[in-house]
């Protein structure tokens, strides 16, 4: 047997001995990531064909090849495997590769200089292959211990198996990999150059260029933690601009309640006192003060009264300040909501959706300057099988923007004041609910679904 086959048995020995660690690696990752909707052995089976495809790819010795094909390979099992959309997957696989593909390009300078030393020792060939063997394991020990703390840190930031993130937001993490990874994959398959069957190594043609390389690749690494370090922020700046504006909303409606229980607490404070001027009147048979005075305690209490009841202080609070704004304005507001109490939706979740459907259908109404048009709000609420089925609708004379299939506000502010359509779907999907969205010529109709237990 000759020594360069001999050579090449004692590498593939040590890379079979160390990808075990990779595909551990690999395993962590995807379950912390994603999440495996299949049993866990499925990936050993599945990594293991991986391993058994590698070697036969590996024959066909066109490395560039060889990874686009493995690469697709995996994205076909982790999408059979795993939770999460399909942009998703395929970032995560990207990510994995690119990062250990620019680990891989930040050692190749190492690999150059250190190599032709330990060729240049003056050793037997078994004590080079025992050298080789140790160097080999060791290098690729060191380049996954790598890929797992950058992994381990990108799961860190992102744990999207727990949030929710769509086609737009999923592209911002995409794009950016991408790009990184085509850049880093031209940098690793021009290592070598063949030229009339002739190898040209990149490091020996471009030695000065060829050091900036560990750099670049260094940076790029960096850059990829950024871009997974500022969508974590994305995400939590906008699930704080909704907390903010349920707080908001929250606070606001509390302090509606509570003042009504102050007038409540102040009339009975006041009673005695009522009571008293009642006996006098009725001791001088001063019926006419009588009735002037029995009547405006009834009009001081009944200002403390909801003249909508719906079975729920929240909904209560919410539907009353709306209708008083409707009446002051001249807007026809009919009510048939109830919740029953059996029924448990969360108070800043109807706050948010009442609040929010609402504030829409008055804005509406107000910016209808046709006077054949009537203004008209009307909510109403049912049962149907297990779904709270919540449906607004209301006249109006403005067309719904959209952008890219999204409804977009038709205030100047457009930050600020389009993100009620988005609150409202992201409370119902709380209840594994659905929001539908219809319209018609000057009638306008939303119907939240919310799934009840």
């Amino acid at each position: 047997m000759e020594k360069e086959q001999v050579f090449k048995i004692i590498q593939w020995i040590s890379v079979c001995l160390t990808q075990p660690f990779l595909y551990i690696i690999r395993y962590y990752f995807y379950k912390r990531f994603l999440g495996f909707k299949s049993k866990p052995w499925k990936f050993s089976l599945c990594a293991l064909l991986l391993i058994v495809i590698d070697f036969y790819i590996t024959i066909i010795g066109y490395k560039p090849l060889r990874i686009i094909i493995y690469d697709v390979i995996l994205l076909i099992i982790i999408c059979f495997l795993c939770k999460g959309n399909f942009i998703i997957k395929l970032y995560a696989v990207i990510v994995e590769n690119v990062i250990l593909l620019l680990i891989n390009l930040t050692f190749l300078t190492l690999d150059f200089d250190i190599i032709p030393i330990i060729h240049k020792i003056n050793m037997s060939f078994n004590g080079h292959m025992i050298i080789g063997f140790i160097s080999n394991m060791v290098n690729d020990l060191i380049r996954f211990g790598i890929l797992f703390i950058f992994l381990k840190k990108i799961c860190d930031f992102l744990n999207l198996k727990e949030k929710s993130v769509n086609m737009y937001q999923s592209l911002y993490l995409l794009i950016p990999c991408m790009a990184i990874y085509g850049l880093s994959f031209i940098f690793y398959t021009i290592q070598v150059i063949r030229i009339d069957d002739k190898k040209y190594y990149f490091h020996y043609v471009f030695p000065r260029i060829y050091y900036l390389i560990p750099i670049i690749s260094a940076t790029l690494l960096i850059s990829i933690l950024i871009i997974a370090y500022t969508f974590k922020k994305m995400l939590e700046g906008e699930k704080n601009m909704l907390m903010e504006q349920q707080f908001k909303l929250q606070l606001k409606y509390s302090k509606n309640i509570e003042g009504l229980y102050d007038g409540i607490r102040g009339i009975k404070h006041d009673m005695n006192n009522h009571l008293s001027c009642l006996r006098s009147l009725a001791n001088t048979n001063n019926v006419e003060e009588i009735k002037k005075y029995l009547y405006n305690i009834g009009q001081t209490v009944s200002k403390l009264d909801f003249e909508i009841k719906t079975g729920n202080a929240i909904s209560d609070s919410v539907i009353n300040e709306k209708y008083n704004i409707a009446k002051a304005n001249k807007i026809e507001f009919i009510c048939d909501f109830m919740i029953p109490k059996e029924i448990s939706v969360e108070s800043i979740d109807l706050c948010v959706i009442l609040s929010n459907v609402l504030d829409n259908a008055l804005e509406a109404c107000l910016r209808i300057t046709d006077s054949n048009i009537h203004k008209l709000i009307s909510i109403k609420s049912y049962i149907r099988n297990i779904y709270l089925i919540i449906e607004v609708y209301n006249t109006t004379t403005d067309k719904i923007q959209y952008d890219k299939n999204k409804i977009i506000s038709t205030k100047i502010d457009k930050y600020n004041h389009g993100i009620g359509i988005s609150n409202i779907k992201n409370a119902a999907k709380k209840y594994n609910g659905v929001v539908d969205i219809n319209e018609e010529q000057n009638k306008f109709t939303i119907t939240i679904m919310l799934k009840m237990k």
